[in-house]
């Protein structure tokens, strides 16, 4: 905290630099904690969970959403 209010004094663009820097970090643990959830759910309905896991990386919330709406796999 001190290091940001120092360059929020200093360096005003650097405390931007690392806020940008955090918000980044949470949306990659967000996108990687949706994919995983996203495989889980797929595969305990008898899809690729590979696939979708990789689908809810990329396009996070949207794919949860899908992946929650279809039906399960039939044999």
């Amino acid at each position: 905290m001190t290091t940001l209010l120092l360059a929020m004094q200093s360096h005003p663009e650097a405390a931007g630099f690392i806020l940008r820097g955090v918000k980044g970090i949470f949306v990659a643990i967000g996108s990687i904690l949706a994919a995983l959830i996203c495989g889980g759910i797929a595969a305990a309905k008898g899809r690729n969970p590979l696939g979708w896991g990789i689908l809810g990386l990329f396009f996070s919330i949207l794919t949860l959403i899908v992946v929650i709406v279809i039906p399960r796999k039939k044999s």
